[in-house]
């Protein structure tokens, strides 16, 4: 967005840039990005935001004082990362891997799944996936910021909850009775091994032809005593260790049916609520497929007994980090998870050429199941992991670069 945001300058256009998205943030538009434009630069956190900041920024009366506001709150925040810059440090990145995650002496053994390989899901039952829905989440996405159920009973809150919640209902009523959306899914589960900061994946039991590479990053700061830097593929077995390990992915989407959206062309209410629900459901078919995965196809979890809300902790075993989220910040690697999972045929789930997915009511991600993998933030990366990646990715630095902005 920085290099589109110099264009912009570049050829003297005046509109005002909005970002957002899943890995934006109001610090990396601040520092990486409203400094390459003249023109308003905002970060929108979310889509249901945008309209109020656009009508801030062509209303006459008030869009120079909001721009200025912006302006100086990014001065602000720029000020502050630096200050955050000359405070912080980050190790090499041969020191951060001398500080990997080594699940020795475990007596640990990974398991073997009971049906690898790849499998597809034409269509989950709405009546299922509606038991999987973060309702948090929900009433986020309509900017009522509380923990479901308990927001109900917010004295500010609990009554648009209630309202928004009930409206949902109906709304899901007419989803099914109309079959507004159809949601389908791919799962696979394949023979891998890590070599260094990637993970190797093998076409057969044997291990004999590679089918991809994974590429991931590791964790570069500087952390407390017994800490350690991770990366996704210190919870894969290494290569030549004599462990056979195994590595999942899978993806969701929810589509939506555009010729039957047209009945409510003129319900800007009952299409957003639509939309949002299809988020949700999207979500809630990758929590469900994770199931499945971890009971059925996998089967390391088969006695496992937990509520929706344990789900939505995360209180089952292993994870499911999604490309371009913080533990594998990099979009491109959709691309591999993609061609493994063979998603497109499968699923009819597409990706554009800057890797967003298409639906976007879609998830993407990949499945770890030792005990111990946990969620993590990559964070800033040095000049030399960021060469190193590009090598590995057989990038250029530069390509690397924009791939890994947030980052960097």
């Amino acid at each position: 967005m920085a290099h589109v945001a110099s264009e912009m300058k570049r050829r003297g256009l005046s509109q005002p840039l909005l970002i957002g998205g899943a890995t934006t943030s109001e610090i990396h538009t601040a520092v990486k990005i409203e400094p390459s434009y003249d023109k308003p630069v905002v970060h929108v956190k979310d889509a249901s935001k945008a309209a109020g900041v656009i009508a801030s920024l062509l209303d006459n009366a008030q869009k120079a004082q909001y721009a200025a506001r912006v302006a100086a709150k990014y001065e602000e925040l720029r000020r502050e990362h630096s200050a955050g810059d000359k405070k912080g440090s980050l190790l090499t990145l041969e020191k951060a891997r001398s500080n990997r995650f080594v699940p020795s002496g475990e007596g640990y053994s990974p398991p073997r799944p009971l049906r690898p390989g790849i499998h597809v899901f034409n269509e989950f039952s709405l009546e299922e996936l509606t038991g999987y829905i973060d309702w948090t989440f929900f009433f986020f996405a309509w900017k009522l910021n509380g923990k479901y159920p308990s927001v109900f009973d917010d004295p500010v809150k609990g009554e648009e909850a209630r309202k928004l919640f009930n409206d949902a209902a109906k709304t899901l009523n007419l989803i099914r009775e109309r079959v507004i959306i159809k949601s389908k899914g791919v799962a696979g589960i394949f023979p891998a091994a890590s070599s260094g900061d990637d993970v190797i994946v093998y076409s057969g039991e044997e291990r004999s032809e590679p089918a991809a590479t994974l590429h991931f990053l590791r964790n570069q700061e500087l952390k407390e005593k017994g800490a350690p830097n991770l990366c996704l593929s210190d919870f894969i077995a290494p290569s030549g260790s004599g462990t056979d390990d195994y590595i999942g992915a899978l993806v969701t989407s929810v589509f939506i049916d555009e010729k039957k959206m047209e009945e409510f062309r003129n319900d800007d209410y009952t299409t957003i609520m639509i939309r949002i629900l299809a988020d949700r459901l999207a979500e809630a078919s990758a929590e469900l497929l994770h199931k499945k995965m971890r009971q059925e196809l996998w089967g390391f979890s088969p006695g496992e007994d937990l509520t929706a809300e344990d789900l939505f902790k995360n209180a089952f075993r292993g994870i499911r980090p999604a490309p371009g989220y913080p533990a594998c910040p990099d979009h491109t690697e959709k691309k591999t998870l993609f061609q493994l999972l063979d998603a497109e045929k499968n699923t009819g789930t597409t990706l554009t050429e800057n890797f967003a997915m298409v639906p976007v009511s879609s998830v993407s991600a990949w499945v770890f199941s030792h005990p111990r993998s946990v969620y993590f933030n990559v964070g800033k990366i040095g000049e030399d992991q960021l060469k190193d990646y590009a090598e590995r990715k057989g990038m250029s630095i530069n390509e690397a670069a924009r791939w890994l902005s947030p980052n960097l």
